[in-house]
């Protein structure tokens, strides 16, 4: 087995921790309510994002926010790096959201409202629990990864150019 590690042919360093990787990061709003169409929530949830740039393991290569998830490209990172940022991600924008959704008098909140006497009460909870990981390795795959987030709302129908995207962002760099 270490004559492979040698090699190169497994993901795994010889004391069994896996290397960095690039990720593409998705983490789904509850019940996949498209809570983020509208735009003052997609706003928040972008700018909370954005605001984690320098906490990011490795680097922030891009986010997209779309109506029912929102979407990052970081790295290179490890596992328990990027499970703590992503954490952190998370918990940021569930707080900006749930700040604006408090504002607002609308039937937001019942998207985001569990009213459980167990747990105490009111509970809020934009975001399903965990996250959804893809690894690659190269930059080459980062670099594809990077283009397929800006035609995301195009394909989806959401603009007509991933310019056109107000709360897509890749390497702060304009996306055209």
């Amino acid at each position: 087995m270490d004559d492979l590690a040698d090699l190169g042919l497994l993901d795994v360093e010889p004391d069994d921790e896996p290397r960095d990787f690039f990720a593409q990061v998705t983490f789904v709003v509850q019940d996949h309510a498209p809570l983020l169409e509208r735009p003052r929530l997609a706003r928040a949830a972008f700018e909370a994002v954005r605001a984690s740039t320098p906490d990011a393991p490795g680097m922030l290569w891009g986010t997209l926010i779309m109506p029912a998830w929102v979407r990052l490209v970081v790295g290179p990172a490890g596992t328990a790096a990027l499970d703590v940022y992503v954490a952190a991600v998370k918990a940021r924008a569930a707080a900006r959201v749930l700040e604006q959704i408090r504002r607002a008098d609308d039937d937001s909140l019942d998207r985001v409202l569990r009213y459980s006497p167990v747990w105490g009460g009111a509970i809020y909870r934009v975001w399903q629990p965990g996250y959804h990981r893809q690894v690659f390795w190269s930059e080459y795959r980062l670099s594809t990864a990077l283009y397929e987030l800006g035609r995301i709302p195009v394909a989806a129908g959401l603009a007509e150019a991933p310019g056109a995207w107000p709360w897509l962002w890749i390497g702060g760099q304009a996306v055209v």
